[in-house]
Formats: structure tokens, sequence, C-alpha cells
């Protein structure tokens, strides 16, 4: 095979694999399997310990299921091929971080360490909107297709000098392997975390729980203890840009918000979570 038709072939391979992220419009690539990545992702969910307070368990499953119904009837953002409610995994995880995730395939972790900061069922609903908002946008298979490109051109840059000393080869291979870095995971990484927070403010609105409560969050967010890496270093965008971010999508959020009718109010469970 020659190389301009592996070029070609290539090219052909990465356009089929493009996607439109809903609402934003944004073009992905996805080179994952999406049923594969359901499949591991259910692997390592199970294998998870599950909190043993069943009143946390039903408050952010009864959360989840308003906040995924959203998700899925959204005119504008919303993905109508996402598992209803009923066909989801929620857990609380017993783990002292302050955490959550939703996995591929309809799984979502809520850690029991979640609940210091995520006091009220509005601050959980700002957690769970965004992670599913994270599914929506299929972030995870995103994130795996750009590792598995920064490895090709490391492979590819690392044939291009296999005639130079050993020394040069590694040294050139550091350099490309911290501009990916630097240039491509990481700034990727804070926009997903950014269209997430977007995406989910929406969600949450749609879904009855009060869109203030997101920049709130945030700004306590800040406060929990451990050091942060600066902003352009880590994966996520700091507190204080995420809160100013939501702050200037407060008008929208709440011109999308519906509130939630007292029959349905009733019915969710209600208590002290720790």
């Amino acid at each position: 095979m020659t190389r301009r038709l592996a070029a070609a072939l290539l090219l052909a391979a990465l356009l089929a694999a493009c996607r439109t992220v809903p609402g934003s419009g944004r073009s992905q690539l996805n080179l994952a399997d999406e049923s594969a990545l359901a499949a591991e992702a259910a692997d390592a969910f199970r294998s998870m310990p599950r909190s043993k307070d069943p009143l946390a368990q039903a408050r952010v499953r009864a959360v989840a299921a308003r906040v995924i119904d959203a998700a899925r009837s959204d005119p504008d953002f919303g993905d109508p091929t996402l598992p209803p409610p009923s066909a989801w995994e929620v857990a609380v995880i017993a783990d002292d971080t302050p955490n959550a995730f939703a996995l591929p395939g309809g799984r979502i972790g809520f850690h029991s360490g979640m609940f210091r900061v995520a006091t009220s069922d509005d601050a959980i609903a700002v957690v769970l909107a965004h992670e599913v908002a994270h599914v929506v946008c299929r972030h995870g298979n995103e994130r795996v297709s750009q590792r598995l490109l920064a490895a090709l051109g490391a492979v590819a840059l690392d044939q291009s000098m296999r005639d130079k000393p050993s020394g040069r080869r590694q040294e050139a291979l550091a350099v490309y392997g911290a501009a990916a870095s630097l240039g491509l995971i990481l700034p990727y990484s804070r926009h997903h975390e950014s269209e997430a927070d977007q995406l989910g403010l929406f969600y949450m609105a749609r879904a009855g729980y009060r869109p203030s409560a997101a920049v709130a969050f945030w700004r306590g967010f800040s406060q929990e203890g451990g050091i942060k890496p600066p902003e352009f270093l880590s994966t996520h965008p700091s507190d204080t840009t995420r809160a100013a971010r939501l702050q200037a999508l407060l008008p929208e959020a709440e011109r999308r918000f519906r509130p939630w009718t007292e029959p349905q109010r009733a019915s969710t469970p209600t208590g002290p979570i720790r």
C-alpha cells in the first residue's frame, strides 16, 4: 500500500468518525467504539464500593431521573438517543473525595464526599447535569480519540527520525509529548468541562432546579482544600473561571427554567444527607 493511499484511507476514516456535538454544533472526532467503552465502564462501575445510606441513594436517583429526562427532551441541546431514566444505573459511591462521574452506557456515580459541597437538591442537580452533559457530548470518546491520534503522531515522528541518534529521538519525542499535552489534550479537556457546564446548566433549569445554584456551587467548591495546579496545567478550568462563565449564562438559563410542580415535589425523598 502506497503512502498516498494509506493517507487517503486514514483521512476517510477520520471524516467518517466526525460527529456534531448536540447544541454547540462543534465537530468532534469519535474513533472509539461506544459499545466497547460502555462495556469497559460497566466492569469498572461494578467494582466500586457503594454507600450504605439509602436516603442519600434515593435523593441522588430522584435528581438524576429528572436531569436525564431533561437531557433527553431539551429541544435545543438534548439527545433523544440517551437511555431513559429507568435504564440508568445510579449509585452513591463510598468515597470521601468530592467527585462524581457519568459513563457511556448509562451509569452515574456520585461520591459520598460530594455531599460536603452539594448540600441541596439544586446543588446535586448541578453536579449530575454536568456529568450527564459529558455523556451527551461523548467527551470520553473524544478524549480517547485524541490520545490515540497523539500516540500515532509519536510513532510517525519516531519513524521519521529512525536514522538519527537515540538521544535526539528521545528528546524530540519528549518535546512532542509536552506539546501534545499542553497544546491539545489539556486545552480540549478544559473545553469539554466548559461545554458540560453550559449544557448542564440548561438541563438542570429544564428539570426544575434553580440555575443560580450552579454559580454558588462552584464558588463553594473553590473553598475545598487541596493544592490545585495552574489552569493551563489542569484538565479543568479554575473554579472561579467556571463560576464567572456560568454567571454570564444565567439569563439564558433562567429563561429555560421550568418550575417543578408541588405534586412532583411531594414524591421526592427529603431529609439530611451525609
